[in-house]
């Protein structure tokens, strides 16, 4: 799997986002204002050039209702497409983040995970904690791991 990854592309993740949060998944807000901040990374893979999938990451203290602490980062909006997925793409993402996030300093990171995705997360190293909450009509959980 050879990947390129691009942190300057929001149009091509905007695509990837509509596509999968609200026509698969039936989201009515997927896009927030946290999108249009300067430290938000809007990370795209592509596989030979083709796009394949999205996620964000950003300093903690853009989120609201978060508690911001230090060199604490956010994780969140991956998505790839559906026939892209089972091919790593996902993790690959993930892993991107991290190490751009550790780049910027920081030494932990959250996320707010769909509860059915968590044992994806689990593999990562990320732990569940928190009560499980609605985002619109799907339980999710904040998730942490130590990038330290």
């Amino acid at each position: 799997m050879t990947l390129t990854f691009r942190n300057d592309a929001f149009e091509d993740a905007k695509v990837i986002r509509q596509r999968v949060f609200v026509e698969e998944q039936g989201y009515q807000n997927e896009f927030d204002d946290i999108d249009n901040y300067d430290e938000v990374v809007h990370i795209t893979a592509y596989q030979a050039g083709e796009l394949v999938g999205c996620a964000r990451v950003f300093p903690s203290r853009l989120q609201d209702g978060f508690e911001a602490a230090p060199h604490t980062w956010i994780f969140g909006r991956l998505a790839v497409l559906p026939a892209q997925r089972g091919g790593g793409f996902g993790s690959a993402l993930l892993a991107q983040a991290e190490a751009y996030a550790r780049q910027a300093g920081a030494t932990e990171m959250h996320l707010h995970a769909q509860v059915q995705a968590q044992p994806f997360y689990e593999r990562a190293g990320y732990v569940a904690y928190g009560p499980i909450e609605f985002d619109e009509h799907v339980e999710h959980q904040w998730m942490k791991k130590s990038l330290a």
